[in-house]
């Protein structure tokens, strides 16, 4: 019985061993699984750590580092190898350690065991090589097994902070612009922030416009009408939107502006950034410029020639030219210009003159100066003229020649007249030269004459009759010659009177009438004998139509027929004699006025009178010329002025 009790005891110190066995098994099993996690918790915890994008330093009570991470590395330049153990003071400036440590110290015995990023104010980091740099942080502390650690975590702000001051600066330029500067709700239209410029341009507070919109300042908008014109931005069909239109300022005054308006994010949210040029100053420089061209191009318009700018090429490639170019040329600016159908070098200039010209151009370019010249055109209706042109070379500044610039205008009445001038006094030298001639060969002649009359009575050898008779045949030819001379070159008035032109044709047509038909000449006229009167000299202009009859007939010496027409116009009578002879050839019609320039063989012509024929009609204030073609005949071609009535007799 006493066994009993004894085994009973046994077994249950026994089970109170195994079940006490058994817990510390589990507990042995617990803890087992609990180091494993802690394990695989601080391999988490540091790979956290180390792949941190922030600096992450971990520091004990006497400041050593404790943990010092990868990013923490690249920010200060050194290895977590090189760091720990040593004092936090190597990444810390100078003139902060003291308040570093102070800080610490009463940050170890606060009850705050945190302080967020950007709560400990600016601060500054050294990096390893020296430099300087601002940093963010933020710190927390715990207590281990009675050992205090201090956790800061860093950020590198420097990017920040030159984003930062950029920002301000382009704050700062923005308001100072000069250019008006508008921010405005996309959804209200008010404006959000407007610029110095605007505001000191318009006259407006910025108070003043936080409750005004675009549609305030614009009279040529409704609300609807400029929602309608953004409206592509806010569907980005547009990116900006350009155009001109007018503000109002404050006092009413109205002034031109040229607008970009684009959508834009502001602080987080969608705004409408409007730019707007002030364009006052360019639109009265433009008015300027507009006034000054339209004098310009009036003045221009107004010369008679052209002004030009080409290129210095053998085509003398047109830029610019005047609108007298129709005028002087035939052609109008955009055959030049435009179409370029026309070159001034080669189509216009006469080709004779083209060399002398280029020649001259490049004489004159390379001395630096004006080119003056004079030379011939052909217009488009195959009419030469004579042009004068003054331009100059137009150069870069590394002296290479630009192009030309210059004037032409028309010359051609002046080279006539030059020409007329220079005839005239030829004639004038002629007639004092005639006049001296007539008086002293007179003379002389006469006695010839009278000897050679004397000795022809006397003699009864015809042989020496014969030759007497040659002498007084070649005297008189002589005599007749002086006294064209004295007919030339007599200064005495004409004598003129109305007279009919007609009645004259016909009585001159009857004096040769034996001699045209002789020569087979037949007559043709086409007058009128109501024809009104001519102021002439009745018997100088008898002079002229026998000379020029006289002639036709020399021209037809196998017949042929002369043409007489008479007609008249408002202020001038035309008279046209025409033969259908041998014609003059091209190169003698320029001199056939000059004096004892004749085209008839020797000893059957003087030349002189087509010179006085000339001189006549030029003292009647007439003007002849000659139309000719050889093989088909000539035409001399006179108009003079009408007898007007009330003028008086002479």
């Amino acid at each position: 019985m006493d066994s009993d009790p004894i085994n009973t005891q046994l077994n249950t110190e026994l089970e109170t061993l195994r079940s006490e066995v058994a817990g510390l098994r589990a507990v042995q099993h617990i803890h087992r699984h609990t180091e494993q996690g802690l394990q695989d918790i601080e391999l988490q915890l540091a790979g956290v750590i180390h792949s941190a994008m922030d600096a992450i330093i971990t520091v004990d009570e006497m400041q050593h580092i404790v943990i010092f991470n990868a990013a923490a590395e690249t920010m200060f330049g050194c290895s977590a190898h090189e760091v720990l153990g040593t004092s936090i003071d190597r990444f810390l400036p100078s003139r902060y350690r003291k308040n570093h440590y102070q800080h610490i110290e009463q940050f170890g015995h606060a009850k705050v065991t945190n302080r967020r990023m950007g709560a400990l104010g600016a601060i500054s980091g050294v990096r390893s090589n020296g430099e300087e740099f601002p940093i963010e942080a933020s710190i927390s502390h715990v207590e281990i097994s009675g050992r205090k650690l201090f956790t800061v975590i860093l950020r590198d702000i420097t990017e920040r902070i030159q984003a930062e001051e950029h920002i301000a600066q382009l704050g700062s330029l923005l308001e100072e612009s000069l250019n008006e500067i508008f921010l405005f709700n996309v959804e209200t239209l008010q404006f959000v922030q407007v610029n110095r410029g605007a505001r000191d341009n318009l006259g407006y507070s910025m108070d003043e416009l936080r409750v005004m919109t675009p549609t305030s300042l614009n009279p040529e908008f409704t609300e609807m009408s400029f929602r309608k014109l953004i409206q592509p931005l806010r569907t980005g069909l547009s990116a900006k939107i350009d155009f001109r239109t007018t503000h109002r300022r404050k006092n009413g005054t109205c002034y031109p502006i040229e607008v970009h308006i684009q959508l834009v994010t502001h602080n987080a949210t969608q705004v409408f950034l409007a730019i707007i040029l002030d364009l006052s100053e360019r639109v009265e420089a433009e008015t300027a410029l507009q006034e000054t061209q339209r004098t310009l191009m009036t003045l221009m318009g107004n010369l008679p020639g052209m002004v030009y700018r080409c290129k210095s090429d053998p085509d003398w490639t047109m830029e610019f030219m005047s609108s007298g170019c129709s005028e002087l040329t035939g052609y109008v600016p955009e055959d030049f210009l435009q179409n370029q159908n026309v070159s001034y070098g080669q189509d216009v200039i006469v080709p004779e003159d083209r060399e002398r010209i280029e020649k001259e151009v490049h004489v004159a370019n390379g001395e630096r100066r004006l080119f003056q010249l004079t030379y011939r055109i052909r217009t488009s209706d195959g009419t030469t003229k004579w042009v004068w042109e003054q331009g100059r070379g137009v150069f870069f500044n590394d002296g290479t020649l630009c192009a030309l610039e210059g004037y032409i205008f028309d010359v051609t009445q002046e080279k006539v007249l030059e020409d007329r001038l220079r005839k005239t006094e030829r004639l004038a030298e002629l007639g004092t030269l005639a006049s001296g001639m007539a008086h002293e060969i007179g003379t002389p002649m006469n006695v010839i004459l009278g000897r050679a009359e004397l000795l022809m009575r006397k003699t009864l050898d015809e042989t020496t009759k014969k030759g007497l008779g040659t002498i007084v045949t070649q005297v008189e030819r002589i005599t007749k010659i002086m006294n064209q001379l004295l007919s030339f070159a007599r200064k005495r008035p004409i004598e003129r009177h109305p007279i009919d032109l007609a009645s004259i044709i016909t009585t001159t047509i009857d004096m040769v009438q034996e001699r045209l038909a002789s020569h087979h000449i037949q007559v043709e006229t086409d007058m009128a004998f109501d024809q009104p009167q001519v102021f002439a000299d009745h018997d100088q202009i008898s002079q002229v139509l026998l000379n020029l009859v006289i002639n036709a007939c020399h021209a037809m010496p196998d017949g042929g027929i002369l043409r007489i027409k008479l007609q008249h116009s408002t202020n001038q009578l035309h008279l046209t004699i025409s033969d259908s002879g041998c014609g003059i050839l091209a190169e003698d019609l320029s001199r056939l006025f000059d004096p004892f320039f004749t085209t008839k063989p020797v000893g059957e012509g003087t030349g002189l009178g087509l010179t006085v024929v000339h001189g006549i009609i030029q003292e009647h204030d007439g003007v002849i010329h000659v139309e000719s073609e050889r093989g088909k005949g000539t035409s001399f071609h006179i108009d003079l002025p009408i007898h007007q009535l009330g003028f008086p007799d002479v």
